[in-house]
C-alpha cells in the first residue's frame, strides 16, 4: 500500500513539469518534437517528414540551414541503426545467458547492446536538436514583417507582408 502511494506521488511530482499544449509561433515555422515522423507547421500547413519540409529549407538557399538539415538526417539515420543493432545485441545476450559456457559473451552482448541503444537514443535527440536549430534559423532569416505601399491602376493602399 505504501509503494502505491509513493508511486502515485512520484507521478504527480513529475506531472507538474509536463505541458499538454505547446504554443505555436503564428508568424513563423514551428517544430513539433517527439512525434514520429518529425513535423513542422509553417503558415497553417503541416509538413510531415523530411521529404515534405526539406523543400522549404532548400528554397531559402541558406547553406547554414542546409547544414543543420543534413546533420539532422545523418544523426537520425545513425541513431536508428545503432539503436536497432543495440536492441538486437541485448536480446541475443539475454538468450545466451542460459548457456553456462557463453556467460561472458552473453554479458558482453548485453552491456554492449545497452550502450549502443543509449548511443542511438542520444544521436536521435541530437538530430532533433539540429532540426530545432534549423527551424530557429529559418524563422530568424525569413520572417521579417514589412510595410509597403501598394499602387494599382485605380487604387492605392498600405501592404503589410508578414
Amino acid at each position: 500500500m505504501r509503494s502505491i502511494f509513493l508511486l502515485t506521488g512520484f507521478f504527480f511530482f513529475f506531472s507538474i513539469y509536463a505541458e499538454a499544449q505547446v504554443p505555436l509561433n503564428k508568424n513563423g515555422m514551428n517544430f513539433v518534437p517527439l512525434v514520429k515522423p518529425n513535423n513542422i507547421i509553417y503558415r497553417d500547413t503541416l509538413y510531415r517528414g523530411v521529404k515534405e519540409f526539406s523543400g522549404l529549407f532548400y528554397r531559402s538557399g541558406n547553406p547554414e540551414l542546409l547544414m543543420y538539415l543534413d546533420k539532422h538526417q545523418s544523426n537520425k539515420i545513425a541513431g536508428q541503426v545503432i539503436g536497432i543493432l543495440g536492441t538486437f545485441a541485448t536480446v541475443f545476450g539475454v538468450g545466451y545467458l542460459s548457456d553456462d559456457k557463453q556467460k561472458g559473451l552473453a554479458w558482453g552482448l548485453i552491456g554492449g547492446g545497452f550502450a549502443a541503444t543509449l548511443t542511438g537514443g542520444y544521436l536521435l535527440l541530437k538530430g532533433q536538436q539540429n532540426l530545432q536549430m534549423a527551424v530557429s534559423l529559418f524563422n530568424q532569416k525569413n520572417n521579417r514583417a514589412a510595410l509597403g505601399i501598394g499602387v494599382g491602376e485605380k487604387t492605392s493602399g498600405l501592404v503589410y507582408r508578414f
